[in-house]
C-alpha cells in the first residue's frame, strides 16, 4: 500500500519493490524533488505497477553520485597497466573535476549530450590535444555504458550523434602522424649519439626504424632474445611511477621479427659493448594489476651508460633502463627540433649549439647559447660561467630541425610506411608490427620464406642508399661507429648518393658500388 510523508516543504513516498520489500523516493526518476502530496502518491502507485508488470527499475539508485559509481566501477576494471595508467588520467584529470558531484539522474534529463558536447571541446581550448580530449570522452562513454548495463541510468548521453557535427576527411583520423625516411632515421641517431656522448645510442633509433618495434619492446629487450638473423618479442618493460614492468607486449603480439645483415651486425656491436651489464631494479610493490616491477640483473640489450659493482672479486657493470620522459628531453628532441626544449619556467628553449672546425659532421656540441631573435642583433653571450668563443677558432653553427615533431612512435608508422611502398605483403606486414590481419585475407593468406627474403633485401637496401645518401653529405663522422661505416666511401669502394627531398623522389634509389 502506497503511502506519503510531509517533510517540509516537500514529500516522501513510501512503496513496495517487486520483491515485497518496503523502499523510499524523494525525487523522481529525474532526480526533482517531489513538493505535493498528489505527485509523490502517484510515483509510487507506478513504481508498483512496474514492479508487477516486470519492468520495475530502482529510483534511488539515481540519487548516488557520479563520485560514488566510479568508486564501484573501477576496481572491476581488467585492464593492462598502461591501459590503467590512461584511464586514470582520463578521469582524475578531465572527468571527475567536471562530473563527480552529479547525481547518476541528472544523465538523464534533455540537454546533457549538448553539456558532454561542450564539455569535450572545452579540454581542447584550454591547450589540450584533440585525441585527450577524444579519449576523455570515450572513458567517460565506457563509464556510463556500463552505468546503463547496470541499470542505473536508462540512456547514455555521451555517445555521439550520429552524422552531426563538422564532417572529417579520411574518416576522422585527424593530424596525420609524422614518420621519417630511412636517411632521416640514420641522421636521426648519428646527432642523438653526439648529444649523448655515446656511441651506441646511434643504435636505439635505426633499430626502431628497420624492425618496427614499439619503444616498450625495445626497452624489454634482453640479449637472449636477439638472434643472429632474427629478435623474438615476448616481453616489452612498461614504465609507471618510476618503475619498470616486464609483461608481455601489447595484445599479447609475441612474434619474432626477421633483421638485414646489417642490423644484425649493428646489434652484435652493440652487445659487445658493455658485455657484462645488468639492470640495477631492485623489485619492489606490485602494483594495482598485480604487475611485479623488473627486479633485476637480466641482460637487457639497451641500457644507460651504468657503474662498476664488485661483488667480492667480480666486477660488474650495472645500470638502469632508459626511461622515456629522460631520453625525449635529453637527445630525442634535441636530435628531432634541433633545440633543446624548454624547462619549465627555468630555462627556455635553446639551440643545439655545435663547432665544426675539425669538419667532423655535424659538429662538436658546444654549450648552448640563447635563440637569436627576429629583426633583432645577435650578441655572443660572454662572462663568468660562458665559454669563451673566438671565432678565429670555433666556427660555430646551430643544427635545423631534422623532423619536426617526430615521436618514437613515429618510427614504427615510418616502417609500415617503407614495407608498403616496397610492396611487401599486408600479411606481412601486420605480422611485423603485432597487428591482427583480419577477414578471408587473414585466413588463406600466409607468410612464405620469399616473402620474408624479400622483406630483408629492401631493408637492406634501405639501409644502403641511406648510407650512400649520408657520405653524400660528409664522408667523416664524429660518431666512431659510424665513421667507420663509412670508410668503403672514403676509400673509393663504395659512391656516394648525392642529396635531395628523401620523400619526394620520382624513382627508387639504389645502392652504387663498384
Amino acid at each position: 500500500m502506497v503511502y506519503t510523508e510531509p517533510r517540509g516543504e516537500r514529500f516522501r513516498v513510501h512503496f513496495k519493490r517487486p520483491d515485497g520489500t518496503w523502499t523510499k523516493a524523494s525525487r523522481d526518476e529525474n532526480g526533482q524533488p517531489f513538493f505535493d502530496e498528489d505527485t509523490a502518491y502517484n510515483f509510487g502507485v507506478a513504481q508498483e505497477v512496474d514492479g508487477r508488470r516486470g519492468v520495475w527499475r530502482d529510483p534511488t539508485v539515481g540519487e548516488a553520485t557520479f563520485q560514488e559509481w566510479v568508486d564501484i566501477w573501477w576496481p572491476a576494471q581488467d585492464l593492462a597497466l598502461k591501459s590503467r595508467r590512461n584511464y586514470s588520467y582520463s578521469i582524475k584529470k578531465h572527468i571527475l573535476p567536471k562530473f563527480a558531484h552529479w547525481k547518476m539522474a541528472w544523465f538523464e534529463q534533455p540537454g546533457v549530450n549538448v553539456e558532454i558536447d561542450s564539455w569535450e571541446r572545452h579540454i581542447t581550448s584550454v591547450g589540450y590535444a584533440v585525441n585527450v580530449a577524444k579519449g576523455a570522452r570515450a572513458r567517460l562513454i565506457t563509464i556510463l555504458g556500463d552505468a546503463q548495463t547496470n541499470g542505473i541510468i536508462k540512456v547514455n548521453p555521451a555517445l555521439r550523434a550520429r552524422k552531426r557535427g563538422r564532417q572529417r576527411a579520411v574518416g576522422g583520423r585527424g593530424v596525420e602522424k609524422v614518420w621519417a625516411s630511412p636517411l632521416q632515421v640514420l641522421l636521426l641517431g648519428e646527432r642523438g649519439a653526439i648529444i649523448s656522448g655515446r656511441e651506441e645510442d646511434l643504435l636505439p633509433p635505426i633499430a626502431l626504424g628497420w624492425t618496427g618495434m614499439r619503444w616498450a619492446e625495445l626497452v624489454g629487450l634482453e640479449r637472449g632474445f636477439l638472434k643472429l638473423s632474427a629478435v623474438r618479442i615476448d616481453w616489452q618493460l612498461v614504465e609507471d611511477k618510476g618503475r619498470f614492468y616486464r609483461l608481455p607486449p601489447k595484445d599479447d603480439s609475441r612474434r619474432t621479427v626477421d633483421i638485414p645483415p646489417f642490423l644484425s651486425s649493428l646489434f652484435s656491436w652493440w652487445v659487445q659493448q658493455r658485455p657484462g651489464q645488468r639492470c640495477e631494479c631492485t623489485g619492489g610493490e606490485a602494483a594495482d594489476g598485480g604487475e611485479l616491477p623488473c627486479e633485476g640483473r637480466r641482460p637487457y640489450v639497451w641500457l644507460g651508460e651504468g657503474h662498476v659493482r664488485w661483488v667480492g672479486k667480480k666486477r660488474t657493470l650495472v645500470t638502469g633502463h632508459p626511461r622515456a620522459s629522460n631520453y625525449q628531453r635529453r637527445v630525442w628532441a634535441p636530435a628531432v627540433e634541433g633545440a633543446y626544449p624548454r624547462d619549465g619556467d627555468r630555462r627556455p628553449a635553446r639551440p643545439v649549439l655545435v663547432d665544426v672546425a675539425d669538419g667532423l659532421w655535424p659538429g662538436r656540441p658546444r654549450p648552448a647559447w640563447p635563440m637569436a631573435a627576429v629583426g633583432q642583433e645577435f650578441v655572443v653571450p660572454r662572462g663568468k660561467g660562458v665559454w669563451a668563443y673566438d671565432p678565429a677558432q670555433h666556427h660555430v653553427s646551430s643544427w635545423l630541425p631534422l623532423v619536426a615533431d617526430l615521436t618514437p612512435h613515429g618510427l614504427r608508422h615510418g616502417h609500415k610506411t617503407w614495407m608498403a611502398e616496397d610492396g611487401i605483403p599486408e600479411v606481412l606486414q601486420a605480422n611485423r608490427m603485432g597487428h591482427a590481419v583480419g577477414g578471408m585475407i587473414g585466413v588463406y593468406t600466409h607468410i612464405s620464406e620469399a616473402m620474408r627474403a624479400e622483406l630483408l633485401r629492401a631493408l637492406q637496401a634501405r639501409w644502403e642508399t641511406a648510407l650512400a645518401q649520408r657520405a653524400g653529405i660528409s664522408l667523416r663522422s664524429r660518431v666512431p661507429i659510424l665513421d667507420r661505416l663509412l670508410e668503403p666511401f672514403r676509400s673509393g669502394a663504395k659512391k656516394t648518393i648525392s642529396q635531395f627531398p628523401p620523400k619526394q623522389a620520382a624513382d627508387p634509389i639504389r645502392m652504387i658500388s663498384e
